[in-house]
């Protein structure tokens, strides 16, 4: 290699996750380091693009691809923007490898020849989540969340799931900006919806400081370990679960991928990993690492400036990550891979996690969810 590869590295606020973008960068060196490619032949450029406007990534990316002359746009992008970054990245062939949570069903309009993206693909988690509830609580369930997290595809796929497994009663309660916002959570609303008629099962769908929030109240409730409660993934990581594990707190959540999966690929990810970066694999050293080894196996078109074919030789052979292969990104093809329902326990001096099962997405006809969310948010799921 005659020169060092540029990725310009996309990084919306967060705060609820602030060193994300780290942990991601250091899973692609990672990756790439692992595949004996030097780190003197890459090179990050960072740029913040406040909390994802889709001004700002128009602006940034423009910045980076003209004046930065980088190779690649990498880093959390919100699927809903990527339209406006097609006709950039294509009229200049350059590769996005974007990533994110998988609030959103993926589309047609979200890919393109130029576009390769990882995902944590929460959409499916959350339809099997709603599967599994229904057939082990009941049909009636409760889902509540603010109105950010109502603005995504969550909500919608889990009650799709409750559907198929013959839920005809799930009932939707979104708090209003007044209960919830980033100086308080008022749950009264919910309770009193509660005490008029009591459901087989709670979901809640929050995401960071309000999610600790709704389940310090939930657990000094009347309702605790009376009415199941059933989270989101992303309420079951195991950042958010170290914040709440002195309250002795039981819940259900489903696990698309975590840290202590068998896999023999999964176990190389989390050594390598750790033994590099010395602190623990996460979701976001996961995208990172998957998005470095996608990188390794384009790396010889990409230095020829040939974004396309880089991604059209990915899709071809594929490379084995951690969850399984990387490639293969066609919509008509979706991948669902197994998930796991599990039964949590928080504690001290440890959180107990047990595996109840196993779902998957698989038969989701996500054509009713996307139709009806045409007006959600544009900024990552992470961006707040």
């Amino acid at each position: 290699m005659n020169r060092a590869l540029k990725i310009g590295f996309l990084l919306p606020y967060s705060g609820m996750y602030p060193f994300y973008g780290q942990h991601m960068m250091t899973g692609i060196a990672c990756a790439l380091v692992k595949n004996k490619i030097a780190a003197s032949q890459f090179q990050f450029i960072p740029a913040y693009v406040g909390n994802g406007e889709r001004t700002k990534y128009g602006e940034e990316s423009k910045r980076l691809i003209f004046f930065e002359g980088v190779d690649i746009l990498a880093g959390m992008v919100s699927i809903k923007v990527i339209e406006d970054l097609k006709p950039i990245l294509q009229n200049f062939n350059k590769l996005g490898l974007f990533s994110d949570f998988g609030e959103y069903i993926p589309t047609s309009e979200t890919t393109g020849a130029n576009i390769f993206n990882l995902s944590m693909n929460l959409w499916q988690s959350q339809y099997a989540l709603g599967k599994w509830a229904v057939k082990e609580f009941g049909p009636d369930g409760q889902l509540v969340m603010p109105i950010y997290e109502a603005g995504f595809n969550l909500s919608a796929s889990f009650t799709e799931g409750a559907a198929v497994a013959g839920s005809t009663g799930v009932n939707s309660l979104v708090l209003p900006q007044d209960y919830a916002n980033n100086q308080h959570l008022d749950l009264s609303p919910f309770f009193e919806a509660l005490e008029k008629q009591t459901p087989n099962f709670v979901h809640a769908i929050f995401t960071g400081k309000l999610a600790n929030q709704f389940l310090w109240q939930w657990r000094k409730s009347k309702f605790y370990d009376t009415v199941p409660l059933v989270v989101t993934e992303n309420m079951a990581y195991s950042e958010a679960l170290f914040e709440v594990e002195d309250m002795n707190i039981k819940m259900y959540s489903a696990r698309s991928w975590h840290r202590e999966m068998q896999h023999p690929n999964n176990k190389v990810f989390v050594k390598q990993f750790e033994d590099f970066a010395k602190q623990e694999a996460n979701v976001f050293a996961l995208l990172g690492y998957e998005s470095g080894l996608a990188l390794s196996a384009m790396l010889p078109q990409l230095l020829k400036g040939d974004a396309a074919e880089a991604i059209f030789q990915l899709n071809k052979k594929g490379v084995e990550g951690p969850r399984g292969l990387v490639g293969n990104q066609h919509l008509e093809v979706n991948n669902f891979p197994p998930i796991d329902i599990v039964k949590i326990q928080t504690g001290t001096p440890k959180t107990v996690q047990t595996i109840l099962a196993c779902e998957n997405a698989l038969g989701f006809d996500t054509t009713d969810v996307i139709a009806h969310t045409q007006s959600g948010w544009l900024n990552p799921y992470i961006s707040v």
